[in-house]
Formats: C-alpha cells, sequence, structure tokens
C-alpha cells in the first residue's frame, strides 16, 4: 500500500504515535542524528495549527525527501581519516561524527551552565546546531582539509561557504511547512555566520570530537603520526576558545594521547 495513503487512513495512530515518541525521546534505539532530526520535525507539525491532510502530506514529504537526503550521513565516510590510512572498516561516518559531537555538546553545554550561570549557553539552540552541523553533506559529501591546502585558505572559505548556502536551500525545499521553514534557515545561518556563542561553541566542539576520534584510532593500534596535522590544526583553532570547560578538556586529551604513544 502507498505510505500517504497508509498516513491517510491512520491520522490518529499517527499522532498518538508521535506523542509516544516526544514523550520516550530518550529512550529510543538507535540513537542516529536524522532519527533525532525526524522526531524535532514531527514536534513541531504536531505543535503547528494544520489540517490533518496538510499534516500527513508535509510529514510524507519529509520521509522522502528531507530524511532521505540526511539518512546519506550514515553511508559517507569521513575523507581526512581515509587520507592517512584508516582502515574503511574503521572509519567513521558523517552521521556517526554527527551523532558524537552532538553528544559532547550537551555533555559540555550542560557542565558550562552548570559552573557559569551567569555566562549560560542556550542548550537547544546548541543541540540544533550540533545536529545540523554537518547536514548539507548530505548534499555534496565530506571535504578533506587537503581540499583547502590546495586552494588556499580564503578561496576555500568562500567554496565552502557557497557549497553550505546552495545545500541548505536544497535541503530547505524539502520542508512545506514555512513556519519550520523558516526556523531551520535561522539554524543553518547561524552555523554558517558562527556569529553566536552557542555557534561558536558547537565550533569549537567540533574540533574536539575530532581529537576524541583520533585518540579512538590510535587506542586501535594505529600509529600516532598519522593524526599530528589533525592536532596541529585543531589546538589552533582551539586557541581562540573561550568556554573554561572545552579549554580544561585539552590538556586531558593530550596527556591520554602521550601515554598511548609511550
Amino acid at each position: 500500500m502507498h505510505l500517504k495513503k497508509i498516513l491517510r487512513d491512520n491520522g490518529t495512530f499517527l499522532e498518538n504515535s508521535c506523542n509516544y515518541v516526544r514523550q520516550n525521546l530518550f529512550f529510543l534505539t538507535p540513537p542516529l542524528p536524522p532519527s533525532i532530526v525526524l522526531i524535532t520535525l514531527i514536534q513541531l507539525f504536531l505543535m503547528t495549527d494544520l489540517t490533518e491532510t496538510n499534516m500527513l502530506d508535509e510529514l510524507y514529504q519529509l520521509i522522502y525527501g528531507f530524511i532521505e537526503s540526511a539518512i546519506q550521513l550514515k553511508r559517507l565516510p569521513r575523507q581526512g581519516w581515509i587520507r592517512v590510512g584508516i582502515s574503511l572498516s574503521d572509519v567513521e561516518s558523517i552521521a556517526d561524527h554527527a551523532y558524537n559531537t552532538t553528544m559532547l555538546s550537551l555533555l559540555l553545554c550542560d557542565l558550562h551552565n552548570a559552573l557559569y550561570p551567569e555566562e549560560a549557553l542556550n542548550t537547544e539552540v546548541v543541540m540544533r546546531i550540533a545536529i545540523i552541523h554537518d547536514l548539507p553533506e548530505c548534499q555534496y559529501q565530506d571535504f578533506d582539509k587537503q581540499i583547502e591546502i590546495l586552494l588556499g585558505q580564503d578561496k576555500y572559505q568562500q567554496f565552502k561557504s557557497q557549497l553550505l548556502t546552495t545545500a541548505s536551500t536544497e535541503l530547505l525545499s524539502l520542508i512545506l511547512n514555512e513556519e519550520v521553514k523558516k526556523l531551520w534557515k535561522e539554524s543553518f545561518v547561524e552555523l554558517q555566520n558562527k556569529e553566536s556563542k552557542e555557534a561558536m561553541f558547537v565550533s569549537y566542539i567540533d574540533k574536539v570530537e575530532l581529537l576524541v576520534q583520533a585518540i579512538s584510532y590510535e587506542s586501535l593500534g594505529y600509529q600516532s603520526s598519522l593524526f599530528d596535522s589533525f592536532w596541529e590544526t585543531s589546538s589552533k583553532y582551539l586557541e581562540k576558545c573561550t568556554f573554561e570547560v572545552i579549554n580544561d578538556l585539552l590538556p586531558i586529551l593530550e596527556e591520554e594521547r602521550t601515554r598511548l604513544s609511550e
């Protein structure tokens, strides 16, 4: 039976199921970013004043459009690890990275807000940006740092900005509800411009997650020297970090790397 007809014929069941999902969010398995994205969007749809027909049309569009695009992240390996010789069986996917970055962002955001309540971050904004920070890569694949070396930093940033804008526009076109589309567009713009403290926080966590993953590979037996360039570029970027919960974590990661190298 066609999925759209199933959705139309089971509107009440669908709404009850969505309510169940909202009440049991943290018990869902597997905890993959596309699932989180879908849950968030379903919640937003249920909160808007839509007719049942329009709501089901938009949910159908999401399942066969937006989520079908997002789920590609589970199949796309991180190119930087392949370049330095990590086995394909060990290489993380972009979805793996997105999930770990989101988890780290939530944990360190909670810690930051507990320690520095006067400088509290908006946890919802942090989570939104962390979840979507690599989502446009489902449209244009993962780019290795070598491209920046070949193009130069200025041209690379211009190139990447244009791709992000194009990819996010294509993804947003799959969201029919204008209220939801506006909300997601704001998140993409905030991600790209990095003007908010929440966006900068996630950008630093993105680099921290890379170092955590490098340490994980070293613990599997890969040579430490393979990851020197990752440590160099990430450490340089993190020099600008003003969040103490992140800065306090770096010496711990460096100490663990030293221990693994002995």
